[in-house]
C-alpha cells in the first residue's frame, strides 16, 4: 500500500536534514584537521626561529598549541585563534592554565591575547574541583588586573571579583565612589557591581544613579532598589511620575510590589483607571493586579471593579481596554 503523500514529504525532509547534518559535521571535521595541520606548521617554524640553548640538552618538543600560544613574536591573531578554537580542551590542562596565568599578568603582552586568555581562565574556573590548585593564583591575577592599563581587563577582573563579593574589590569601589581613589571601572558600573551584594548599604549610590543616569541606568537602579525597604517612598514617586520613561516606571512597580504589595496595589489601581496616564503602564498595572495581586481583595473592591468596567469599554486605549476585559472575565463566579 502506497503511503500518504504527506508521509513521503516528511520522510524526504528528514532525509534531507540528515544529509545536511552529515555534510556539516564532515566540513567541521575537515576544517578542524586543516587548522591543526596549519598550527603544527606554525609551531615548527616558531621553534626553528628560536635561538638554540648553548651547551645544554635539547629542549623538549612542545605541543603546537603551547608553542604558538606562548610565542609573543607571532601575530596576535594566531595566538588568539588557539584560544578560540582549542579553549575548551586546554582549559582542562594544568600546564595550559599556568601558561594562561602568565599571559594575563604580563602587561607587555598583547591586550587581545591577554583578554582571550582571561576568558578561557574564567571558563576553566567553573570546573571547581579541577581548578582548585590554581584558584589562589587566579585570584591573585584578578586582583593584579584591577589596576591594569587595559580597560577591558580591568572591567572583567572587577566584575568577577565583585560577583564573588570580594571584600578587597568592594572597598576599592567604595573608595572610588567617595573619590578617595581612582575607580577601576565607570561610575555607573561600579554602583551596579556593588549592588549585587544587598548586604551593603548601596541605596545612596542607587539613588545617585537614578538621579543622574541614562534611562537604562535608571531602570537598573530602580530594579536594585527593590532590596531596600527605605526605598519605598522613592519607588512610589517613580511609579506615579508620568514624565518618567515607561520601562523605568514598570520596573519601579515590580520593585515596589516586592517591597510593599499593599502600596503597589493601591497605586496600581489609581494608575490603571486614570485615562490620562501612559497606556502601557496602565496595562501593566492591570495585568499585575490580575495575575500577581491578592485576587480576592482585588475583586472585592467594588469601586475599583466599577472603574475597570468603564475602562473596558474605552477604546481610546484599546490595549488597556482588552486587559480590563480579561480581568473582568476572570472574576470569581462571573
Amino acid at each position: 500500500m502506497r503511503p500518504p503523500q504527506g508521509d513521503s514529504v516528511s520522510e524526504q525532509a528528514a532525509e534531507n536534514l540528515e544529509e545536511e547534518l552529515r555534510r556539516a559535521v564532515s566540513e567541521a571535521q575537515a576544517d578542524h584537521s586543516q587548522y591543526l595541520s596549519d598550527l603544527a606548521a606554525t609551531a615548527a617554524a616558531s621553534r626553528v626561529a628560536r635561538p638554540s640553548p648553548e651547551g645544554g640538552p635539547p629542549e623538549a618538543v612542545e605541543e603546537p598549541a603551547m608553542t604558538v600560544l606562548t610565542d609573543t613574536s607571532l601575530p596576535e591573531e594566531s595566538r588568539v585563534e588557539v584560544l578560540h578554537r582549542l579553549g575548551s580542551s586546554i582549559s582542562r590542562r594544568a600546564d595550559y592554565i599556568e601558561a594562561l596565568l602568565a599571559i594575563v599578568t604580563d602587561r607587555s603582552d598583547s591586550a587581545a591575547v591577554r583578554e582571550a586568555a582571561l576568558q578561557v581562565l574564567g571558563s576553566a574556573a567553573f570546573q571547581v574541583v579541577r581548578f582548585r590548585p590554581h584558584q589562589q593564583a587566579y585570584d591573585d591575577a584578578l586582583h593584579d588586573l584591577v589596576a591594569d592599563p587595559v580597560p577591558a581587563l580591568r572591567e572583567t577582573a572587577v566584575s568577577i571579583l565583585a560577583q564573588q563579593h570580594d571584600p578587597v574589590i568592594q572597598e576599592t569601589l567604595l573608595q572610588g565612589l567617595r573619590a578617595d581613589s581612582p575607580l577601576p571601572v565607570e561610575r555607573e558600573r561600579a554602583i551596579l557591581l556593588l549592588a549585587e551584594d544587598d548586604h551593603l548599604d548601596n541605596l545612596p549610590w542607587l539613588q545617585e544613579m537614578y538621579r543622574s543616569g541614562s534611562e537604562s541606568a535608571r531602570q537598573e537602579a530602580v530594579r536594585f532598589m527593590g532590596s531596600y525597604p527605605d526605598a519605598q517612598t522613592t519607588l512610589e514617586g517613580i511609579l506615579r511620575d508620568k514624565s518618567e520613561a515607561t520601562g523605568v516606571r514598570q520596573q519601579s512597580g515590580a520593585s515596589l510590589r516586592n517591597l510593599a504589595p499593599d502600596r503597589f496595589e493601591a497605586i496600581a489601581k489609581e494608575i490603571s483607571t486614570d485615562p490620562t496616564d501612559d497606556p502601557e503602564v496602565r496595562a501593566a498595572c492591570l495585568s499585575a493586579l490580575q495575575h500577581l495581586g491578592d485576587t480576592a481583595r482585588v475583586y472585592a473592591d467594588t469601586e475599583f471593579v466599577d472603574r475597570v468596567q468603564d475602562v473596558s469599554s474605552d477604546e481610546s486605549a484599546p490595549q488597556v481596554a482588552q486587559v480590563a476585559r480579561d480581568l473582568l472575565e476572570q472574576r470569581p463566579n462571573s
